[in-house]
């Protein structure tokens, strides 16, 4: 996982950039004249939500009561498919340290393609927000499908990671075990500088969105990749140079990326090497 560099330019302006793309239509002939006449108060919501956001306090935002009618011309606002929408995706999936490159694999899980914008605050509850650019964050289906609507329990704690703005440790927290067959089972440990509520609020990402089975589920490319490698350049330095390998990618894919551990934890094991060397 990485963070992601968030939209770096006024929010309510991107608002408005959408409203102007969007056409009345034969059921919403009034669509757009509706919209203008509750710009100023959207104008006053997305100043609360820049300003929680940017204090990491979103869990405390609370929706506000617009009437079914405008709730329903807000939500008509996003489309994944919409131009505006899509420049934003693809602005938000550069690498954040190698902007020239395209990072478009889910962060919420490192699995997927980025193939929808998860709002961050649920589009049914915060109809408001549906096209806050600070509120788009580009997702895989299967982790937005997941989340769905949900951001905080009934305790009012955060349940998700939010990549644009909570830093991820960059000690081991994700840890790999091996069964029969080398069938991979990830867990996760609290290292001792990462605090309670980082490892909990890590802890509870990964539990709502299935990580931990997810990751062994998807392991089988990554070890059959490096058994060939093995295969092809194994000898007595083949350990050293997994290691080598894992060291460049941790900044490139994250530090608990699950592709850096399992790589890390089969390039440790004398028995897996020599399993592949044969």
């Amino acid at each position: 996982m990485l963070r992601i560099i968030p939209y770096e330019k006024d929010s309510f302006s991107f608002y408005e950039e959408v409203v102007n793309s969007k056409r009345n239509t034969k059921n919403k002939p009034r669509l757009k004249k509706e919209l203008e006449m509750i710009s100023n108060t959207q104008s006053s919501y997305f100043n609360v939500y820049d300003k929680a956001f940017y204090s990491n306090s979103l869990a405390i935002i609370e929706a506000v009561s617009y009437d079914d009618n405008n709730k329903a011309n807000l939500n008509t606002l996003y489309s994944y498919r919409n131009k505006k929408i899509q420049d934003l995706k693809n602005l938000l999936t550069r690498h954040p340290l190698h902007t020239e490159h395209i990072l478009n694999t889910c962060q919420n899980c490192t699995i997927n393609e980025a193939d929808t914008m998860d709002h961050i605050l649920g589009q049914t509850e915060f109809p408001e927000f549906a096209v806050h650019p600070k509120n788009l964050f580009p997702c895989c289906s299967v982790c937005n499908k997941k989340k769905s609507d949900k951001y905080v329990n009934d305790e009012g704690s955060q349940l998700f990671l939010n990549l644009f703005l909570d830093n991820l440790p960059q000690s081991q927290y994700l840890h790999v075990e091996f069964g029969d067959n080398w069938l991979p089972r990830f867990r996760l440990e609290q290292p001792e500088d990462v605090s309670d509520n980082t490892f909990h609020l890590i802890e509870r990402h990964y539990e709502q969105l299935g990580l931990l089975t997810r990751f062994s589920d998807s392991s089988n490319e990554i070890i059959s990749s490096l058994r060939s490698t093995i295969k092809v350049f194994g000898g007595t330095e083949i350990g050293g140079k997994i290691e080598e390998l894992c060291l460049e990618l941790e900044p490139v894919l994250g530090y608990n990326h699950r592709k850096v551990v399992l790589t890390r934890a089969l390039g440790l094991s004398k028995e897996f090497i020599i399993d592949c060397i044969g």
